[in-house]
């Protein structure tokens, strides 16, 4: 699963990122933060990581100890985010707008977007 320069930290930011932009194309920035917020509400219970993921501003920040986290929770974590968001629809747009290297980071998490 090792993908040069890119951990669980870096896509994590880049998929709540990139979430959060699909999201405020067709509402507004701060009705995606509350999504997402919502989101982490949702799932902090099964995924304690989710805690170390921060919304601030326009920006998401993830603090480094994701980097602990196992591929399988960190996939069945991304799988959960997605379907409660439009599985299809979501999968299509973040294959559009994912970096390249964070789009194959979650495909070899077992994630597919295509």
């Amino acid at each position: 699963m090792k993908i040069k320069n890119m951990t669980n930290q870096i896509v994590t930011r880049d998929f709540f990122k990139t979430t959060m932009d699909i999201i405020a194309e067709s509402t507004s920035r701060s009705y995606s933060a509350v999504v997402i917020e919502g989101v982490k509400e949702q799932l902090g219970e099964e995924f304690k990581f989710s805690k170390s993921i921060r919304i601030i501003g326009k920006s998401i920040e993830v603090d480094e100890t994701i980097n602990s986290v196992g591929e399988i929770q960190l996939r069945k974590f991304f799988t959960k985010v997605v379907n409660m968001m439009g599985a299809n629809y979501l999968k299509m747009l973040l294959a559009q707008k994912l970096d390249t290297k964070a789009l194959n980071y979650l495909e070899n998490l077992g994630l597919r977007f295509g």
